[in-house]
């Protein structure tokens, strides 16, 4: 995908000559997650929302919405721009957790994106910390207590 691939650097003075590059960025490089979050921050700056609607976190992207159809529609969105640049979507690793506070059932509607059906979570967890569907948090307290 990338054989031949060239690349100039922009300076003060204006861009530098045509280099090729030889090696890329590799999983674990310190560099890498920088690029990423630099990268989707460019790309994506027209789809954000303001905090706690849209959120970036290195590779992770968090929507939060009111409805069902809000949410398809911000995957939607986000999955037709990224791809578009080159990037993927990845449907087996989306996720998505319905908090609904008010009630002790869960609903038993679906998010989609396309025609795939995406996985339902009870759970999201970010540094180490847990937030529940249920607004509970005690999956949050017993992680800690594990890890201490």
């Amino acid at each position: 995908m990338y054989a031949g691939a060239i690349t100039c650097v922009q300076t003060q003075g204006g861009l530098t000559k045509y280099f090729p590059i030889s090696v890329g960025l590799h999983q674990g490089s310190a560099l890498s997650p920088y690029l990423f979050a630099l990268v989707m921050n460019v790309l994506t700056r027209h789809l954000q929302e303001d905090v706690p609607w849209c959120m970036l976190f290195a590779d992770d992207i968090l929507f939060v919405d009111k409805t069902r159809e809000g949410v398809e529609g911000k995957l939607e969105l986000w999955r037709s721009t990224l791809e578009s640049k080159g990037f993927r979507l990845s449907r087996y690793k989306t996720e998505y957790m319905e908090c609904n506070f008010r009630s002790n059932r869960p609903s038993e509607e679906i998010v989609t994106l396309g025609d795939q059906v995406i996985n339902k979570s009870t759970r999201f967890r970010y540094l180490g910390s847990i937030v529940q569907s249920d607004g509970e948090i005690d999956g949050d307290i017993i992680s800690r207590i594990q890890v201490g």
